[in-house]
């Protein structure tokens, strides 16, 4: 519909179109387009600080032009081809990389090392201690940790004191209860099972103990 009123509205925007163009060329002066009050009042406080201000930009200002021709720029730099064929012929046995598609992606955003230096880490291994201490704080010490990775047990300390993994929670709602993930929820299920069997046990024992006691003759 849109398009329809277009094409009919088209010649009446076009009558007559090569003599208003004349009448607008024609004229002495354009008139300048309205300003804002802000504008306005900016241009009415320049005035009243520096009343010569529009004599000023219409003259040429001859100091500032001798600076802008004093001003250049000499390069006494190589090309960048040069130095990148001469960083080639340096290291034959490392050529520039040729593969120019897509970097592929590693599951923590960077390539692992193959090989880990003694004292260091990676970030899958880190993770990996972070949550085994959080799950067994009393089985996976600093300390073994320090010896299985190879590492300071004091930078140890530090990792397992400042960083944790994290620990989802979802509050519940109508249609699904609250859900929790993380090592302590995970600690949780571990151990669960563990204590209840203690517990039975305990439970047990205090039964047995009640009912012999029960039985001896007063």
């Amino acid at each position: 519909m849109g398009a329809l009123v277009s094409r009919a509205l088209r010649p009446l925007k076009s009558f007559n179109i090569e003599n208003r163009a004349h009448r607008v060329i024609s004229k002495e002066k354009p008139e300048v387009a309205p300003r804002y009050p802000s504008t306005m009042e900016e241009l009415k406080r320049v005035q009243e600080i520096d009343p010569e201000i529009d004599s000023k930009l219409d003259r040429k200002d001859v100091e500032l032009d001798q600076r802008l021709k004093d001003v250049y720029v000499t390069s006494y730099g190589r090309p960048e081809d040069d130095v990148t064929k001469e960083k080639r012929e340096q290291r034959p046995d490392r050529p520039l990389p040729q593969y120019r598609g897509a970097v592929p992606d590693f599951d923590f955003g960077l390539m692992e090392p193959e090989k880990v230096p003694y004292g260091k880490t990676t970030l899958r291994h880190a993770i990996d201690f972070i949550s085994a201490h959080q799950v067994n704080p009393e089985e996976v010490t600093a300390a073994k940790i320090a010896y299985e990775y190879k590492m300071k047990e004091e930078d140890i300390e530090n990792i397992l004191k400042y960083f944790k993994t994290y620990e989802v929670y979802v509050p519940a709602t109508k249609q699904s209860p609250a859900l929790y993930a993380g090592p302590t929820k995970l600690r949780e299920q571990l151990y669960k099972p563990k204590v209840k069997e203690i517990e039975d046990k305990n439970n047990t024992e205090n039964e047995n103990k009640q009912a012999q006691i029960k039985n001896i003759p007063s």
